[in-house]
């Protein structure tokens, strides 16, 4: 399980300095997973994501901030099946307007998160 959370980890990171480097690029993967039903499947992947770190916690340095973010990638994906995909859609059309210089706080953020799950492993 350990392995699946660094993977996650390394995942996070390159995305970070790809959409850092290139704020567009995370405008162009937000307009593709937002089209038609392929929201539902990101809403899928944040919940694996969610328990794989929640039942890999206890092995891991950080076990509170790894329960921490495997609540809040769990309840995201349950967010996005409770609001449904025109209000998820309509968020995501909000973010993709947004100046470039947040996008790249928020890849830093995901930089950081990324780093935070390889330390803990």
């Amino acid at each position: 399980m350990l392995i699946l959370v660094k993977l996650i980890g390394i995942v996070i990171v390159a995305m970070g300095i790809i959409f850092l480097l290139n704020p567009e690029a995370m405008k162009r993967v937000i307009n593709y997973w937002g089209q038609g039903k392929r929201l539902y499947l990101v809403g899928i992947l944040r919940l694996l994501i969610g328990v794989v770190l929640l039942l890999s916690a206890s092995q891991c340095r950080l076990v509170g901030a790894i329960v921490t973010l495997g609540i809040l990638v769990l309840l995201g994906g349950i967010i996005i099946f409770a609001l449904g995909l025109e209000k998820v859609k309509s968020i995501l059309d909000w973010w993709d307007k947004k100046p470039l210089s947040v996008l790249r706080l928020l890849a830093l953020i995901a930089l950081a998160i990324g780093a935070l799950l390889l330390y803990s492993v």
